[in-house]
């Protein structure tokens, strides 16, 4: 498996810390090698005491004596001691390096202390009614283990073990989301469009949490809108396959009809023409908006005047099911708006409520000015529409009931008309279920102008009793 990215993040946090820890360790070193390194010290305190014994045993007893003191008190590879009268001649016998006079000359310049490259040398001048002594040391730093205190050797270990095993789990702890994104955008790539990773990352809480329910939601909508494209897929070819299938049969009866039933079978094609260019009008119409490829064209409009346009053709269309379409307004209300594109949003809504009104409905359609918007209510009493599906409801192509056909329902584009005209317009459209049954849409957009009209103030709707 290729984990560039966990390497990514290892690898640096692991070398920072190796970093410290071997800064720490330099620095303990230069402790341990300074001029005046302090695993000496006691030595240095207690040499004027032994350089005392060595000379007295000296004077008493000679050179046996003193060798005897010299060889008990030092240690092989670690320390050494030697004895110097007043004319620099070492007194004990024992075997002398040829640079240790010299350290010690420089040892009795710089306070008794004197530092080659590997060990330490102190010297103890002793002056008796004899001769002037000088007793010569030579200390070997110990090992590493014996000179570090606190067991820090054990703390460089563990900790560059620790910083190990700390840079794993958060490498891990990053990369491993995204591993899981990766292998889920491939299960994508493949056509599994109900994978989700939000579920495997518990409750994180960080950007790449984020990346992941953002990656979560993509997939919910990219679901949705193939689901979407399916459907249209479905709709337009059953859609279409109806009024063509209708003019094929038109034009096969007409070529075998008599003059009179001949002109009624061109009508029946008419009207077939007619309603497959309504169609494909909508979906290019919802297309060119969805991609915003269509601009609006702004004019100021009186938008009482296109509710009394649309409610003229509305109530002919209501009474061929018995729907009474009530209308009042308080205000007269001008908008900045496309006049088609503002028309065909209303129209939408109003023929949908007559629509689901059902035989002998009503539907209330009301207009007022309210936080400078325009707001239109727009309420039937049908049966409403699940709860769950109101979110949906002006998504393009989508329909409460996906097996509808021709005689109940559309393809699912009005209401997507609806929300991208009103949003070219900025403003913004919303459903909400009403008590005892139907469903309520308001439509909110900005007023160039609003003058309270003359005309007798009603009621716009009534006030809506409580929702499901």
């Amino acid at each position: 498996m290729n984990r560039r990215l966990f390497w990514k993040i290892f690898l640096p946090f692991w070398v920072a810390q190796a970093l410290l820890l071997g800064l720490l360790y330099m620095r303990l070193h230069y402790r341990l090698h300074a001029e005046n390194p302090w695993w000496v010290q006691p030595e240095r305190r207690l040499i004027p005491n032994f350089a005392d014994l060595a000379v007295e045993r000296y004077e008493q007893g000679g050179q046996t004596a003193l060798l005897a003191l010299l060889d008990q008190s030092s240690m092989p590879h670690r320390v050494n001691y030697w004895l110097f009268d007043g004319s620099g001649r070492e007194l004990s016998g024992r075997p002398l390096p040829s640079e240790i006079p010299d350290f010690a000359l420089r040892a009795l310049r710089r306070e008794g202390v004197a530092r080659p490259d590997d060990s330490v040398i102190l010297v103890a001048p002793i002056t008796t009614q004899r001769d002037h002594y000088l007793l010569v040391g030579e200390f070997i730093p110990p090992p590493l283990s014996e000179r570090v205190p606190g067991d820090m050797i054990w703390v460089l270990k563990l900790g560059t073990i620790i910083s190990a095993l700390m840079c794993l789990v958060i490498a891990h702890y990053l990369s491993k989301p995204i591993e899981r994104l990766r292998k889920a955008t491939n299960e994508m790539a493949r056509g599994n469009l109900d994978i989700r990773v939000g579920n495997t990352i518990g409750n994180r809480r960080d950007e790449i949490a984020d990346l992941v329910r953002d990656f979560d939601s993509m997939a919910g909508e990219l679901r949705n809108q193939i689901v979407s494209e399916r459907n249209l897929l479905s709709g337009v070819s059953h859609e279409l396959r109806s009024p063509i299938a209708r003019m094929r049969l038109a034009l096969a009866l007409a070529r075998s009809s008599d003059p009179h039933e001949r002109a009624e079978m061109l009508d029946r094609i008419e009207q077939d023409s007619i309603q497959l260019d309504s169609m494909l009008d909508r979906i290019l119409t919802v297309a060119r908006l969805e991609s915003g490829q269509y601009k609006p064209k702004f004019e100021s409009l009186s938008l009482n005047d296109v509710m009394d346009e649309v409610l003229d053709d509305a109530r002919f269309e209501a009474a061929a099911t018995d729907v009474t379409v009530n209308y009042v307004d308080d205000a007269i209300v001008t908008v900045s708006g496309d006049p088609g594109l503002l028309r065909s949003a209303i129209e939408n809504v109003v023929r949908n409520a007559i629509f689901y009104s059902g035989q002998g409905g009503i539907v209330d359609v009301g207009l007022r000015v309210a936080d400078g918007n325009a707001v239109l209510i727009v309420r039937d009493n049908g049966k409403g529409v699940p709860e769950e599906t109101l979110s949906l409801l002006f998504k393009p192509f989508y329909r409460v009931d996906d097996s509808r056909g021709t005689t109940t329902g559309g393809m699912g584009l009005g209401l997507a008309i609806v929300r991208n005209a009103t949003a070219a317009h900025g403003g913004s459209v919303t459903a909400r279920n009403v008590m005892p049954h139907g469903l309520e849409v308001e439509l909110r957009m900005p007023v160039s102008g609003a003058l309270t009209s003359a005309r007798p103030t009603a009621q716009l709707v009534a006030p809506v009793q409580g929702k499901r």
